[in-house]
């Protein structure tokens, strides 16, 4: 299992580094070491302060070496470990601590306090060199190995967005990770011992999971670069030049923010063997470019939501589906798994009639026809940490030839189409506008189609409670000379595609779109521009 193969690096490479952030290096002896070290000291402290095995600990930083020092902590003293990076509100943090009943914070940072402080242990400015450094005292012990999180247990909670204002909290098992692990390794083909792993995503982004375990699942080196670097572009390709990269690891929308600058090339990586995309919708534009500037390099697309462990379908983006497709489809489903397109009317009477619990594989739509996906398999979360509601809502099951099979509905639109799976936006992304329901990404796609957009997002514009008129934010593959006769062009060429109604009333040219810790589209910052 991962913990192992992590103590088999530590013997067999104990020099090889582990992870890189900045100037501090972390090897695999060291990470072997701290890990086990910090284990008993969590295991000894549950001990006393009577925390059960899988009680969840938060784990609070940004790309500090730490921060996975205390992840295998976590999993090697029974419990299930939360990313929370440093980067969200304090309101926040609080939240996620109170919502998975954490007794327990580490953290290499100081921890901003909350109402409930006084009921939560914090560990704070943990350093894995300080000499009063909570490990000091635990170097030359080892944890049980009967301590460790097992296959069906939970691993890791990553806290996402909440339709209530509430996160939720997304249970992960070692088992659904093996799954994915096994699937992505052999998909992608990383050299045990060799590979560097860029890691652009915090770790409380479901993203860095991907970087984060094919890396020490491989005795790879993974490279993170921090939120400074990245607002900083000369410190963040100086790190890109000094990584030696050879498995990028990103959304989009920041390859889309390299790819402004035409140094972002080959020369800059010239190890660079495959960039891997998820999170967001891989645009031909920004795959075209890549394939140009990289040409020794793959480029995959991959699509999954956290519910499903990170990802489930995968494409390599090749010249023959980029001269066929456009918008790209998201590949072919992983062996174990299984994406069904349902039509969300008939799942939802399904569910209630049958109490989440199928006696048969749901009805699934033709090929062709668009409808809810759903995603089935060993890889899909437990559910919501200490929100039964959510997860009936959200999570069923069924049984198929002997097998039970757990399912997740994750509120995307897609289809399958020539054998491959197009994903087409969230349901929830749909609008209604003068009567009319409008797919807000069907908008977008056709927006990228247009030579001169390399990206775009179109968002409603609410006034008194209900959608008033859609605006478009558009980033240009060439500079805009006369504004007013471009966006005239946009939008005649939109109308040779889209009925008048879902053609946006306004227009904004951007240098840059604005993306968030995470490295997604910031729509919330797209509004606040207006």
């Amino acid at each position: 299992m991962l913990s192992q193969k992590i103590q088999e690096w530590s013997i067999r490479c104990p020099e090889r580094a582990a992870h890189c952030h900045g100037d501090n290096v972390l090897t695999y002896a060291a990470l072997e070491s701290s890990a086990n070290a910090a284990a008993v000291w969590l295991h000894e402290l549950s001990l006393k302060q009577g925390i059960p095995r899988q009680t969840p600990v938060v784990v609070y930083g940004h790309k500090e070496n730490e921060m996975p020092v205390l992840f295998m902590a976590c999993i090697r003293a029974g419990h299930p470990y939360i990313p929370v990076d440093s980067s969200v509100p304090q309101e926040r943090l609080w939240q996620i601590i109170e919502a998975s009943g954490a007794r327990v914070v580490l953290s290499p940072q100081m921890v901003p306090k909350g109402d409930a402080s006084s009921n939560v242990l914090i560990k704070e400015m943990i350093s894995l060199k300080g000499q009063d450094s909570i490990l000091k005292g635990y170097q030359r012990e080892a944890p049980h190995s009967s301590w460790q999180v097992e296959l069906d247990e939970v691993y890791y909670i990553i806290f996402t967005s909440g339709s209530t204002g509430v996160p939720k909290g997304v249970q992960i098992t070692l088992g659904a990770l093996e799954s994915f692990l096994n699937w992505v390794n052999t998909e992608f083909q990383p050299e045990e011992m060799q590979e560097v792993f860029l890691n652009q995503a915090p770790f409380s982004f479901d993203l860095s999971v991907m970087d984060l375990y094919m890396s020490l699942s491989t005795g790879g080196t993974l490279w993170s670069v921090d939120k400074d670097q990245i607002s900083h572009p000369k410190e963040l390709f100086a790190s890109l030049a000094a990584s030696k990269t050879s498995y990028w690891v990103s959304t989009p929308s920041f390859a889309e923010v390299c790819l402004m600058d035409p140094s972002f090339n080959a020369a800059l990586l010239p190890m660079v063997k495959r960039f891997l995309f998820c999170g967001e919708i891989l645009t031909h534009d920004c795959a075209t470019k890549l394939t140009q500037r990289f040409p020794q390099a793959k480029v995959e697309n991959l699509y999954g939501p956290t519910e499903a462990t990170v990802a489930v379908t995968n494409l390599t983006i090749s010249p023959e589906i980029l001269n066929t497709f456009n918008p790209l489809p998201v590949g072919r489903v992983k062996p174990d798994a299984q994406v069904l397109i349902c039509n969300s009317d008939q799942l939802n009477a399904a569910i209630i009639a049958e109490a989440s619990v199928l006696h048969s594989r749901p009805e699934i739509l033709p090929e062709g026809e668009a409808g809810e996906l759903v995603i089935a398999g060993p890889n899909v979360s437990v559910g919501y940490l200490n929100n039964s509601e959510q997860t009936a809502k959200a999570f069923f099951s069924w049984q198929e030839k002997g097998q039970t099979w757990n399912a997740y509905r994750t509120g995307d639109s897609g289809l399958f189409k020539n054998g491959f799976l197009f994903y087409q936006g969230r349901l929830d992304f749909q609008i209604k506008l003068h009567g009319y329901r409008i797919e807000l990404g069907e908008i977008e796609e056709n927006l990228r189609r247009n030579p001169l957009v390399d990206n775009a997002v179109v968002l409603p514009i609410e006034r008194r409670g209900k959608v008033e008129y859609l605006q478009a934010f558009v980033t240009v593959s060439k500079p805009v000379e006369d504004e007013f006769q471009e966006i005239l062009a946009l939008k005649e060429d939109l109308r040779g595609r889209l009925p008048e109604y879902m053609i946006p009333r306004r227009v904004k040219f951007l240098a840059a779109m604005p993306i968030t810790p995470n490295g997604k589209a910031d729509r919330r910052a797209l509004l606040g521009g207006l």
